[in-house]
C-alpha cells in the first residue's frame, strides 16, 4: 500500500469518527465500506475518465451536454458521468478512496475543500495550469471564484458554480406601502427601518406581515453578519478563536441579528431550527416584503404568483461585505489518467463549459457572463457583483472549522434567536473557550 493511500485511509477512518458534523456546512457522516480492486481496463481502449457529481436529476443536463461536446473534440477520451442520485455523496467518495478506485475528477463544496486537500485526495493544479501544451488562463474567471478551490497557496480544484448572498425583495408588498427598493449603499440601519416600515400588525398585535425573512441558526450565513461589522472568527493563521470568535465586532453582529428576531420583531423565528435556512415560508406565500438568502431558489420566486421579484445588494456596516457559496472539481490524487483528466476539466470548468452552465447557473467566466447579458441584468448583475465585496469565509484559515467553532456558533444562534434575554457576550466567550479547547486538541 502506497504511502498517500496509507493517508487517505487514515483520513477515512477520522472522517467516520467525526460524523457529528453536518454535511451542509463541509463535514461528512460517513460509512466506510472496502470493496475489491477494480480489474485493470484494456490498454488498447480510449482513456476512459469517471467524473464524481453530487448533482442529479435535471442538473446533470449540463454535465452530459458539456461531455458530448469535449468528446467530440476529444474523439480520444471518453468521460463516464458518476452521479450520486440519493444518500451522502461525501460518503460515496470516500468509500471509493477507501477501496483505492475514486472517480478521476471529483465535485466538492467549498468548505470541504480543506479537509480532503489536506488529507491528499486531490493533485495540485498549478503544473498543470502553467502547461505548455493545456495551458489554462485563469484570468478568464470572475473575481473571487477561484480562491475556494486553493489551499495552502495551491490551486487544487476549478469552479464549477457559485451563489453569494443577496437580499430577495416582493415589490409588491413595497409599492403597496410605498416604500423605495433598496439600492447599493444602504446600510444596516437601513435595512432595519426599511423592514419596520414593512412589518404589519392586526387589531390584536399579532404580525400578518413581515419586514424580512431570515435565515436563522444558519452559521455560513451568518459570516456575513461578522464581515460586515468589520470582525472574523478566527486567526489567520488559523490558531486561535480566543479573542476573535467572542470579539466585540462580531458581538455586535450577533446582537444586531438578534435583534431583528426579538427587539424590533420585523423577522418571524424560525420554523425548524434544523432545517436549511430556518425553514420559512413567508417570503414565499407574500406574508415578508425582504429575504436574506443565496441564489438557489431564485428560479421558483419567478414563477411565484405572489412575489414580483427584485434582488438587492447586501447591506453594510462598518464594511461592505459577503460571503461565498461554491462548488468545484478536482483531479483525483489516485487517477491513472492525469494528463486526460486536465483537458477535461479545463474544458469543463473553463470558457466552453461556461457557455452550458450559464443556462443553469450563474457562469464563472466573465466573458460568457458579459456575453450573455447576466452583468447588467437588473438581478443576476446584483448576484454577479456581490463578488468584488467577498471576505473569506472561516473555514478557508483551518480544516477544523467544521469540528471545533461551527457547532459551538451555531448553538449561539440559536440561544440568543430563542431566548430575548440571551447574553450575547457570555455566550460567545463561552463558544470561543469550547471551539478553541475542541481546535487545541485536534492539532496536537
Amino acid at each position: 500500500m502506497t504511502k498517500r493511500l496509507s493517508l487517505l485511509l487514515i483520513f477515512i477512518i477520522l472522517t467516520a469518527l467525526f460524523s457529528g458534523c453536518a454535511a451542509q456546512e463541509g463535514g461528512f457522516v460517513a460509512t466506510v465500506v472496502v470493496t475489491a480492486t477494480p480489474t485493470e481496463r484494456p490498454t488498447d481502449a480510449k482513456t476512459v475518465l469517471r467524473v464524481g457529481t453530487g448533482d442529479s436529476g435535471e442538473g446533470l443536463t449540463p454535465h452530459l451536454k458539456i461531455i458530448e461536446m469535449f468528446e467530440a473534440e476529444n474523439p480520444d477520451i471518453q468521460v463516464q458521468l458518476e452521479p450520486v442520485g440519493s444518500g451522502d455523496y461525501y460518503a460515496r467518495i470516500l468509500t471509493q478512496i477507501a477501496a483505492g478506485d475514486p472517480p478521476d475528477l471529483l465535485q466538492i463544496g467549498d468548505d470541504a475543500v480543506p479537509m480532503f486537500v489536506d488529507k491528499g485526495a486531490f493533485l495540485p493544479l498549478d503544473d498543470f495550469i502553467a502547461d505548455a501544451q493545456y495551458p489554462l488562463d485563469v484570468s478568464i474567471y470572475l473575481p473571487g471564484v477561484m480562491e475556494p478551490g486553493q489551499w495552502n497557496g495551491a490551486q487544487y480544484l476549478l469552479p464549477k458554480d457559485f451563489s453569494p448572498l443577496a437580499i430577495y425583495y416582493n415589490k409588491k408588498l413595497f409599492d403597496e406601502a410605498g416604500v423605495a427598493y433598496p439600492q447599493e449603499g444602504w446600510t444596516w440601519d437601513d435595512l432595519l427601518a426599511t423592514a419596520q416600515q414593512l412589518t404589519k400588525t392586526d387589531a390584536s398585535g399579532n404580525v400578518t406581515q413581515w419586514g424580512i425573512q431570515l435565515p436563522g441558526p444558519w452559521t455560513t450565513g451568518f459570516e456575513y453578519w461578522v464581515a460586515a461589522a468589520g470582525g472574523r472568527l478566527i486567526s489567520e493563521d488559523g490558531t486561535t478563536f480566543a479573542g476573535y470568535m467572542d470579539s466585540p465586532e462580531v458581538q455586535a453582529a450577533a446582537q444586531f441579528y438578534a435583534d431583528l428576531y426579538n427587539k424590533y420583531k420585523v423577522a418571524p423565528l424560525p420554523a425548524d431550527m434544523n432545517a436549511f435556512g430556518g425553514g420559512n415560508s413567508e417570503f414565499d406565500s407574500g406574508r415578508a416584503a425582504m429575504r436574506l438568502f443565496g441564489r438557489w431558489p431564485q428560479s421558483g420566486m419567478k414563477d411565484n404568483p405572489n412575489i414580483e421579484l427584485g434582488v438587492a445588494p447586501l447591506p453594510a456596516d462598518v464594511a461592505r461585505a459577503g460571503v461565498l457559496f461554491w462548488g468545484g472539481f478536482g483531479i483525483s490524487s489516485l487517477t491513472e489518467n492525469p494528463e486526460a483528466a486536465w483537458r477535461f476539466l479545463r474544458y469543463y470548468t473553463g470558457a466552453e463549459g461556461a457557455e452550458v452552465w450559464k443556462d443553469w447557473a450563474l457562469p464563472t467566466v466573465k466573458s460568457v457572463a458579459e456575453s450573455s447579458g447576466l452583468s447588467s441584468d437588473p438581478i443576476e448583475g446584483v448576484w454577479l457583483n456581490e463578488l468584488n465585496h467577498l471576505a473569506p469565509r472561516a473555514y478557508v484559515f483551518t480544516p477544523y472549522w467544521g469540528q471545533t467553532a461551527d457547532p459551538a456558533l451555531r448553538r449561539v444562534l440559536e440561544s440568543v434567536i430563542l431566548d430575548p434575554n440571551a447574553n450575547v457576550a457570555e455566550l460567545l466567550d463561552a463558544a470561543a473557550q469550547e471551539a478553541q479547547a475542541s481546535l487545541d486538541d485536534l492539532r496536537e
